[in-house]
């Protein structure tokens, strides 16, 4: 384990590709979610933290990469940290709306 948090490029990946899959199973369960409203709820309850808290990890270890590999990693875990902050603001915005 150790070996795996002092190399910062395969944390940086590995951080992406669960953003990725984690956005994957918020979209699948939305589409979902006419027919089960109240899984819906719950799967965003338990992933939204887990995808900040990951996110935000990749975010601070891609800026130990070397190379020209650093930008990119940086956008991505940037735009992924963007994703979250309109999502939870629209959340907080709507909430009024929803019934």
């Amino acid at each position: 384990m150790r070996k795996f948090f002092k190399n910062a490029l395969k944390v940086s990946i590995t951080s992406l590709v669960t953003s990725i899959i984690l956005y994957v199973v918020i979209i699948g369960f939305f589409l979902l979610s006419v027919v089960t409203a109240n899984i819906f709820g719950e799967v965003i309850k338990i992933t939204v933290p887990i995808l900040t808290l990951v996110t935000i990890l990749g975010f601070i270890y891609s800026f130990f990469i070397k190379g020209k590999q650093k930008i990119p990693f940086v956008a991505l875990h940037f735009v992924s940290l963007c994703a979250i902050s309109f999502g939870i603001y629209l959340t907080i915005s709507f909430k009024g709306f929803a019934p």
